[in-house]
């Protein structure tokens, strides 16, 4: 009986630390060109690069997204970027030429999560160099002193 009891015990735990161990940092829905969960923006660093993504979006079709969230913790940027894309589908429809700035402030990565119809031309080598070159520069020139938003300006892509 009690290696019955000590079994099922054992089981239960294995399934609740499954559980915890499998947990996700919920995908918010898209509201809008930017979603900052951090309030790491202010709200004319927010307004600004909505619209400069929105001039973007007019000039060349494509459809970029920011997201900023605390921790992507457990899983790594790239897979969380993925679900955000899975979920969000930015681009248009059957072009599929959107991508999503996915930042995770307090793990200190940034990811550029590419559709398909745009890896010609915003390539994971041209991702790393807009994310160091421009976007890293950015937020170490320090957001909160007033700079412009990160991808705000540098890229015409």
């Amino acid at each position: 009986m009690a290696v019955k009891t000590a079994r099922a015990s054992l089981l239960a735990f294995a399934l609740c630390w499954a559980v915890i161990a499998g947990a996700q940092v919920p995908v918010p829905p898209l509201g809008g060109r930017v979603t900052d969960q951090t309030s790491t923006l202010t709200d004319e660093q927010k307004s600004a690069l909505e619209q400069t993504l929105r001039s973007f979006e007019a000039r060349k079709g494509s459809q970029v997204a920011v997201l900023i969230v605390p921790s992507t913790a457990p899983e790594t940027i790239e897979q969380y970027a993925l679900r955000v894309a899975e979920q969000w589908k930015p681009g248009r429809k059957n072009v599929d030429d959107g991508a999503i700035l996915v930042v995770a402030k307090d793990d200190r990565t940034l990811r550029i999560e590419v559709g398909y119809g745009l890896e010609g031309a915003l390539t994971d080598a041209a991702s790393k160099r807009i994310i160091s070159e421009i976007i890293v520069p950015r937020f170490r020139q320090g957001i909160s002193t007033g700079a412009s938003p990160p991808g705000s300006t540098g890229s015409s892509a």
